[in-house]
């Protein structure tokens, strides 16, 4: 009886939907659990020195908190996002952008920016560090093209920050 029971709570269609949105609320809950607070560079090696090319300051977007400012410096090894004193508002799947737009809170201008994974990918690359820390970008990308950051939810296609980077 007790099997039948399970079982059938388990591959029931209808519980289908219940138990996706228990599993995304429980991936969710522990996100929240492990938000970091950052001291260094996650998952990299300290970047030593570097010239500040621009720089910005994170305001809120669509009520959501965020805070700190943001730095786009280039060392010998390439360009990194140095984040300090960086607070936002916990939700799934927030992500980091660098955009050519200078105040990014719209798909379009998301879209057209780099996903810059957070912590190389742990947790997904999403931005779940609080504090400062940095983290090194891509090769490729063109100092002219990077106006903004963005930090967006994918879940819900919503802002919940931007910083509008400015030449120091």
């Amino acid at each position: 009886m007790l099997c039948s029971l399970l079982y059938n709570y388990l591959y029931e269609p209808s519980n289908i939907h219940w138990r996706g949105w228990c599993d995304r609320a429980r991936r969710w809950i522990s996100r929240i659990r492990t938000v970091r607070s950052g001291t260094g560079n996650p998952g990299n090696e300290e970047p030593s020195g570097g010239t500040v090319l621009k720089s910005g300051t994170f305001a809120g977007k669509a009520d959501h908190e965020c805070s700190g400012t943001v730095e786009l410096v280039e060392d010998a090894d390439g360009l990194f996002l140095q984040f300090r004193e960086y607070q936002q508002t916990q939700g799934p799947d927030v992500f980091c952008y660098l955009t050519p737009a200078e105040d990014p809170d719209t798909s379009e201008e998301i879209d057209a920016g780099t996903k810059v994974l957070i912590d190389d990918g742990a947790d997904g690359g999403e931005i779940t560090t609080v504090g400062t820390f940095s983290q090194r970008l891509p090769n490729g990308l063109k100092i002219a093209d990077l106006s903004g950051v963005g930090i967006w939810c994918e879940n819900f296609s919503v802002p919940f920050g931007a910083a509008t980077l400015s030449r120091v």
